[in-house]
C-alpha cells in the first residue's frame, strides 16, 4: 500500500489541503469511523525526513485486513477553540493512543507549537502549552484541552478518561496529572513520589494503570483505586513486574479465567531487540499472568525489529486478537493459550501495514464507537441518589462525600451524551431544554441511576 495513492476524491470529501497550516484541514470533521477497524498514530506527510521539530500528525483508519479506510490530519495551526496539536518527529515514546472506557473517543496529547517549533518536546509549558485531543466516533475533533503547569521543558506522551469528559494525562516529569475537558491550565497533581517519569496509561477492569520503566518499577502500575480525581495518589507497581529490565509501553488488559477475579493477564509491549535480552526478556509483547497474587511472566512474543511501543487489544470467546504499532507498521497476532499458559505464537508476524517513507507508526486503538460501552460499577443508593424521580426541570444529585465539583452526565438509553455539568454544592442539575423521555445519569463515570424527564 503507497501512501500516495488515495484516490483524488477522497481529499475532497476530507478537505485536505496541500499545505500543512491550511485552515480548511484544520476546521474539519471527517467520516464516521468504522467499528472493528484499527487507528494508529502517523507522524509526517513524508515529504521529508522527520527531526526533532513540530511535526503534523495524522489518525490513519485501517480495517483489519490492512485496507486503507481514511486519514484524519490533526490541527497544526489554532482555529477558533482548537488548538494546534502536533508532535516530535523524532519523540518515540510520544503519541500513544487511548480509547476512553466508555469506547465513544479516542485521546493523544501533543504539543500547542507552530509546525517547524525546533526540540518541541523540550520547549517552556508556559509558552507551548501541551495539549490533549478528543476525537468522537463520528470524526469531530476537539483540542480545546490545554496544559500550561506540567511536563515542563520535556514529553507529554498519553492520556485516558472514562468517557471523554475529564483525563489523565502522563509524560517524562510530572507524574499523573488530572483534568477536566476543555481545561486551559492548571491541572492536579494526582500521583505522589516515584517514578514521574511514565510512558503510558489507560483504564482496564475499572481501575487506572500506567507503564513505567525507570526509578526501580519496569513494567504495570496501578493509579490508587478506580478513578481518583484528588491528588496524593500511590503509584504501586503489580507485585511481581521486576525493578528492573523491561522497556515497557502500551498494556492491554483481559480477564480469562473465572477463578480469578478481575483483570489476570496483561499483554506488554516492549521495545527492545530480542538481542537486548534472552527469549522471552526480550523485546515483544510480553504475556503476564496473575498467579496466587504475583504477576507471572508467561513468554513473549518476540519481535524481530525494535520498536514495538503501542498495543491495542479485542477479545472474541478464547481468542485475545493484538495489535501492535512501531515506528515501522502495524502487526496483529492472535493468541488463544488462554490464562496462565505461553502465548500460542512465539514470534510477531511481518507488519501487515507498513509506515510511508519519511513517516513513522505511534500509538495505535480501536475505532471509537456511537454507543456507549458499559460504563463504570454503579454506585449504591447509599453512596449517591437523584431526586425527583421522574424530573421535569431539574434533577439534585446528593452523594455521600458531597456533590461539588463531580461531573454529571445525561446520556440517553443509546448510549449518547445529552447533558454535562460540573455539579456545585447543592447538586442541582439542570435539565430543562431535553425531550421527556428515560435517561442514564452517570457521575464521574459511575452510574447513578436511570432518571425519567416529563415535560
Amino acid at each position: 500500500m503507497k501512501y500516495f495513492s488515495t484516490p483524488v476524491r477522497s481529499f475532497f470529501l476530507l478537505g485536505v489541503a496541500l499545505s500543512l497550516g491550511s485552515k480548511v484541514a484544520q476546521a474539519q470533521t471527517v467520516k464516521p469511523f468504522t467499528v472493528g477497524n484499527y487507528v494508529v498514530v502517523r507522524i509526517g506527510n513524508g515529504s521529508a525526513p522527520l527531526t526533532n521539530a513540530a511535526t503534523a500528525a495524522y489518525l490513519v483508519e485501517y480495517s483489519p485486513t490492512g485496507t486503507l479506510v481514511q486519514e484524519v490530519p490533526l490541527p497544526t495551526t489554532t482555529v477558533g477553540s482548537n488548538y494546534a496539536l502536533n508532535e516530535s518527529g523524532t519523540a518515540t515514546s510520544d503519541a500513544n493512543l487511548t480509547r476512553s472506557a466508555d469506547g465513544r473517543f479516542l485521546m493523544l496529547t501533543g504539543y500547542n507549537s507552530p509546525i517547524g517549533t525546533a526540540s518541541v518536546a523540550n520547549t517552556a509549558v508556559a509558552t507551548t502549552n501541551r495539549v490533549i485531543g478528543r476525537i468522537a466516533a463520528d470524526g469531530t475533533i476537539n483540542t480545546s484541552t490545554r496544559i500550561n503547569d506540567a511536563f515542563d521543558g520535556n514529553n507529554i506522551r498519553a492520556a485516558a478518561s472514562l468517557d471523554g469528559s475529564s483525563f489523565y494525562a502522563v509524560g517524562a516529569n510530572s507524574g499523573v496529572r488530572y483534568l477536566p475537558f476543555g481545561n486551559s491550565g492548571a491541572t492536579v497533581a494526582l500521583s505522589t513520589g516515584t517514578p514521574a517519569n511514565l510512558r503510558t496509561i489507560n483504564f482496564f477492569g475499572g481501575n487506572l494503570y500506567v507503564g513505567a520503566s525507570n526509578s526501580g518499577s519496569f513494567g504495570v502500575m496501578q493509579v490508587g483505586t478506580g478513578a481518583p480525581t484528588a491528588a496524593g495518589q500511590a503509584l504501586t507497581l503489580l507485585p511481581g513486574f521486576p525493578s528492573s529490565g523491561l522497556s515497557s509501553y502500551g498494556f492491554f488488559c483481559t480477564d480469562q479465567s473465572s477463578a480469578v477475579p478481575g483483570i489476570d493477564v496483561i499483554y506488554v509491549a516492549d521495545d527492545r531487540t530480542p538481542s537486548s535480552g534472552t527469549t522471552p526478556n526480550g523485546g515483544g509483547i510480553q504475556k503476564w499472568s496473575l498467579v496466587g497474587g504475583t504477576w507471572t511472566q508467561n513468554g513473549t512474543i518476540a519481535s524481530a525489529t525494535a520498536g514495538v511501543r503501542g498495543l491495542t487489544g479485542k477479545v472474541t470467546g478464547a481468542t485475545v486478537t493484538l495489535i501492535a504499532s512501531g515506528v515501522d507498521g502495524l502487526y496483529t497476532v492472535d493468541d488463544t493459550a488462554g490464562y496462565n499458559a505461553a502465548p500460542t505464537t512465539a514470534a510477531l508476524p511481518a507488519a501487515f501495514v507498513t509506515a510511508p517513507n519519511n513517516t513513522v507508526f505511534r500509538g495505535v486503538a480501536l475505532s471509537p464507537v456511537a454507543t456507549a460501552l458499559a460504563v463504570r460499577s454503579a454506585f449504591n443508593k447509599a453512596e449517591a441518589t437523584a431526586f425527583p424521580n421522574p424530573a421535569q426541570q431539574s434533577v439534585t444529585v446528593r452523594l455521600a462525600n458531597g456533590s461539588a465539583g463531580h461531573v454529571a452526565e445525561v446520556h440517553d438509553l443509546m448510549g449518547r451524551l445529552q447533558r454535562t455539568s460540573v455539579l456545585p454544592t447543592s447538586g442541582k442539575l439542570d435539565l430543562s431544554g431535553l425531550s421527556a423521555g428515560t435517561y442514564l445519569l452517570t457521575v464521574d463515570g459511575r452510574l447513578v441511576q436511570r432518571i425519567s424527564k416529563t415535560e
